[in-house]
């Protein structure tokens, strides 16, 4: 395993042309799909997966794509979570990505697994031979994107530097994009709603559900028509909302629940 860092000061190589796509799918359950076909169009890669992680809470696997109709990926690295986490060398480094805000890119391959179990269930027996890690620290979480190459792809070490330039930019769509898709399903069970009643817990319930749709980017006359009241009612709600929360806008509001 070694850590890249040349690629990380290279030119960006063409990832900028892809953003106006990916940005457009933030929050959206396509956005995955749309990221694979950006590496796949760079490196010809067969696998890509996301994870975030930190503190105490258990690794959470934001999405895994692969080649082919069988998702695969997905499958596996549910296994690598629940298995083999803390077997892989890119984990113990880790800690350090939580305390520095730069991002790390290594590169590791099937023979740096010393964990018999984990190299061949997650290597060998879907014929993939290394892979590029990217993490960085971010919003509470490391995030971290694995991009992995195929037996025989001659394609991929030509192309991961353009991916391994664009390293800050792509963690940081992935964890926008996890924050979004989370809003974007609504209810009252999501982490950002009990943040904001922990924040304030005298907050009413009206108005604890303006903000959050303000959160999910209603509009204040979406807002009105999806609860049922007057367009001045919104206005008066998130006005004493704002009050009580100390804040006068909604970047303010965003900001609070989510740092």
């Amino acid at each position: 395993m070694k850590e890249v860092q040349s690629l990380r000061r290279s030119p960006s190589c063409g990832f900028e042309a892809e953003l106006p796509g990916l940005i457009e799918a933030l929050g959206r359950p396509d956005f995955s799909q749309r990221l694979f076909q950006v590496a796949r169009k760079f490196t010809d890669c067969h696998t890509v997966t996301s994870f975030a992680f930190g503190g105490s809470r258990s690794p959470r696997l934001l999405f895994a794509e692969n080649v082919g109709d069988v998702p695969v990926s997905r499958r596996i690295a549910k296994k690598y979570i629940a298995d083999y986490w803390r077997f892989d060398p890119v984990n113990l480094m880790a800690t350090d990505a939580v305390h520095g805000a730069a991002c790390r890119t290594m590169m590791i391959g099937a023979d740096d697994i010393a964990h018999a179990s984990y190299r061949e269930h997650c290597y060998a027996a879907v014929k993939l031979d290394n892979r590029m890690t990217i993490l960085r620290a971010t919003e509470g979480n490391v995030i971290r994107v694995n991009i992995y190459r195929g037996r025989g792809n001659s394609a991929f070490d030509r192309g991961i530097e353009a991916i391994a330039a664009a390293g800050d930019t792509l963690i940081a769509l992935l964890a926008r994009h996890d924050v979004w898709a989370a809003m974007a399903e609504g209810g009252e069970d999501f982490e950002y709603l009990d943040r904001l009643r922990y924040i304030c817990p005298s907050l009413p319930k009206r108005e604890l559900e303006v903000c959050a749709l303000i959160m999910r980017g209603f509009s204040s006359e979406a807002i009105a028509l999806k609860l049922g009241i007057s367009l001045n009612t919104v206005l008066t709600f998130r006005r004493r909302a704002y009050a009580r929360l100390r804040i006068s806008s909604q970047n303010e509001l965003m900001r609070l629940v989510l740092s």
